[in-house]
């Protein structure tokens, strides 16, 4: 098991917090260390009604920076 930090245990809470909120509906925080802000490294997690598989974690990805292309793409 990966070391928990408390921002990270925060992060967790957070993110079921918004799935609850959506329905249930899956939920990804990714938060970039950087020493200059204390966050010790990069942390991922994720809140859902029910528990997310590494595959379903990177669809949910894949289809935001997909989306994210498209629309750098059309305002280009």
């Amino acid at each position: 098991m990966h070391e928990t930090d408390p921002l990270e245990l925060k992060l967790r809470q957070e993110a079921e917090r918004l799935s609850q909120g959506l329905g249930g509906a899956p939920v990804v925080i990714v938060v970039g260390g950087d020493k200059a802000t204390d966050v010790p490294r990069t942390i991922t997690v994720t809140g859902s009604a029910s528990p997310l598989r590494l595959r379903d974690l990177l669809g949910i990805l894949q289809a935001a920076i997909q989306t994210e292309s498209w629309k750098h793409f059309r305002d280009w």
